[in-house]
């Protein structure tokens, strides 16, 4: 049975994650794998990069920058990575921290269109929002589970990169991401963020600077290579063709990363 949690923390810096702040996130590193040089898509908006996570092409391709129900009509002519899934019979699902009555049904439409086969909302934190997940988890059924945490992302714009609530709202995703790491010999984890922020502007991350576009990535989990550090750059768009290849799945020609293969012990996609 093959499942894989993609831990998406929105607005997370890769100098947050140290021991002192996120111990948890900061051990899984060094324990499985972890990049030193990744990077999100420009623009390094949260709308552009789950854009790109979802369908595996860049801003310039997907062209779809700006929030709302005007993704539809674009969305339905790409290849989105659940809806590969569903075809191959891999259902995704998405959690979230609670979203508000306006944006609940745009994030379920857009979603859905992408192939997801559901939206569950928990909580307003990620250690709440986490509960869901261990629960899901808990379900013997193989899945891709998508779970965005937008803590720091929320703290940045209110506070300012690396400020003291921004460090505490780091230390509450780590706290998420401690209370699901006791699945990682069984399950496999991707954990990222969408871009940075304060490289120019200290509440802000749409500007091109290295503190918006440098992401943390750690992959954990049966079949992650241990103690192992990617040095090579690694792009937001890789991760797409590495959850198809990790699933068994062809990875459609108009993507535009490919697998990182060199984080797992095997030449070939883990089925667990």
């Amino acid at each position: 049975m093959r499942r894989l949690v993609f831990v998406l923390a929105d607005g997370l810096r890769p100098d947050a994650v140290s021991p002192t702040v996120m111990p948890s996130l900061d051990a899984l590193g060094g324990t499985f794998t972890r990049a030193l040089h990744a990077r999100t898509v420009r623009p390094s908006t949260t709308v552009a990069a789950l854009a790109s996570l979802a369908t595996g092409i860049g801003p310039r391709t997907h062209r779809l920058i700006e929030p709302g129900l005007g993704f539809l009509p674009r969305l339905r002519t790409l290849c989105p990575v659940a809806r590969v899934l569903a075809k191959n019979g891999i259902p995704a699902d998405v959690v979230t921290t609670n979203l508000g009555r306006a944006a609940l049904p745009v994030a379920r439409a857009l979603a859905g269109t992408a192939g997801a086969r559901r939206v569950l909302t928990a909580g307003r934190r990620a250690r709440e929002t986490a509960v869901q997940a261990r629960r899901l988890l808990c379900e013997p059924d193989e899945r891709l589970l998508f779970l965005y945490l937008p803590d720091c992302d929320r703290a940045g714009h209110a506070h300012g990169w690396m400020s003291d609530a921004y460090l505490e709202a780091a230390a509450e995703v780590d706290a998420a991401i401690g209370a699901l790491v006791s699945w990682t010999e069984e399950v496999t984890f991707i954990v990222t963020a969408d871009h940075g922020g304060g490289g120019v502007h200290p509440r802000e991350h749409d500007d091109a600077h290295p503190l918006n576009d440098a992401i943390p990535l750690v992959l954990a989990g049966p079949g992650v290579t241990r103690r192992h550090e990617l040095v090579r750059p690694v792009s937001l768009l890789d991760l797409p063709a590495t959850i198809l290849w990790w699933f068994g799945v062809d990875v459609p020609a108009c993507y535009e990363g490919r697998p990182i293969t060199e984080a797992f012990q095997r030449s070939v996609a883990v089925a667990v």
